[in-house]
């Protein structure tokens, strides 16, 4: 329609002069009548050689940032070409490798000749992930448009958004009844006293080298472990079910886990991630013993998680092999097993988290 429009008018004024020069013949109007006719064919040409002169890319404003919070990412546009004024329309979508949403954005820009355009574009992303802004086409006209160019650019600029990190203490302590900070860290540590040692048994998988009693182990032919007061093992589990359904789930969800993680790595309090990886059917785990393997889990769980989880909290559970010690179960569900299981967390009724 644009193009039509120009033809149209070009036509129309190309009439207007052709009129005024029938009517009295002045050498300006031949003068004027020669340039429409002759600017268009070397403007179509010049244009078509700018074309490949002009670079395209996207770039964000910040690489990683919080959810809602403000950012913005930019269109640039490296012109060297001597062109007058390049139209550019410039196409592209912003897409959550959690939340799929590749809706196309177009912005209308004018590239001036010599320019390095460098072009704002302010926006809040309200749903945690990994954000892919992707420079799709830019649709180049001519100074007349007469013609255009499609180009296909095909760059992208990759954007993490973290989850909010809530009060986990507010949390505990106003979930019905569940245990407060205290009360979670005595469940999963024995004692406080580094050097006590609570109990000796036999040695199970998983249990760190440092704990294996070797003089006992010598003594009875068989390995045996230590079990101190203050862990030095990790504690317990955290079983992610992925079971989240829209929008406000999903970011509860990632909000809790995130916070929670956080929140028992810098208590020193030794934990894991688990959960059921569909691609590879297998449960898959991350150790925690640090606040950075906290955003690594959740880096993971951004990446693994394409599509959400369909399957039932329960369903899941039964995939987990025995003698786990402890777990904590993350879920967007009420849990079915009430009778085998304590609720520590309960965010808005959007997101759980249970102690088996």
């Amino acid at each position: 329609m644009r193009t039509v429009l120009a033809y149209i008018r070009y036509f129309i004024f190309l009439a207007l002069v052709i009129f005024l020069y029938m009517f009295n013949n002045h050498p300006a109007f031949l003068l004027i009548m020669f340039a429409l006719i002759i600017a268009p064919v070397l403007s179509v040409i010049f244009f078509f050689i700018s074309c490949i002169k002009i670079r395209f890319s996207v770039d964000s404003k910040s690489g990683v940032l919080n959810r809602e919070e403000n950012t913005s990412f930019f269109l640039k546009a490296d012109n060297h070409s001597l062109y007058p004024m390049t139209h550019a329309v410039f196409s592209c979508s912003v897409s959550n490798n959690l939340n799929p949403n590749d809706v196309e954005h177009y912005y209308d820009l004018y590239i001036a000749p010599k320019e390095q355009l460098r072009y704002e574009i302010p926006f809040r992303l309200m749903n945690c992930g990994n954000y892919l802004i992707s420079l799709n086409k830019v649709v180049l006209s001519d100074l007349f448009g007469f013609v255009s160019k499609t180009i296909r650019v095909n760059k992208s600029a990759e954007l993490i958004v973290l989850p909010l990190e809530i009060d986990i203490d507010e949390s505990i302590s106003g979930s019905g009844g569940a245990p407060n900070e205290e009360a979670l860290y005595e469940r999963f540590a024995k004692g406080s006293d580094p050097s006590e040692i609570f109990e000796i048994r036999e040695y199970r998988l998983g249990d760190r080298p440092q704990q294996i009693h070797w003089k006992l182990s010598a003594k009875q032919r068989d390995l045996m472990a230590k079990e101190f007061s203050d862990v030095i093992g990790e504690s317990f589990e955290i079983f992610l079910c992925n079971d989240y359904s829209d929008n406000h789930q999903m970011d509860a969800y990632y909000d809790l886990m995130f916070s929670l993680g956080l929140f028992l790595s810098r208590k020193g309090i030794l934990f894991s991630y688990s959960w059921y990886s569909e691609q590879n059917t297998m449960i898959e785990k991350i150790s925690v013993d640090s606040e950075e393997k906290v955003t690594e889990a959740l880096m993971t769980m951004y990446y693994s998680q394409t599509r959400r989880n369909n399957r039932t909290a329960f369903q899941l559970l039964s995939m987990i092999p025995e003698g786990m010690r402890h777990v904590m179960v993350l879920t967007s569900q009420p849990f079915p097993m009430k009778d085998q299981s304590v609720q520590l967390i309960n965010l808005n009724n959007l997101v759980r988290l249970y102690a088996i």
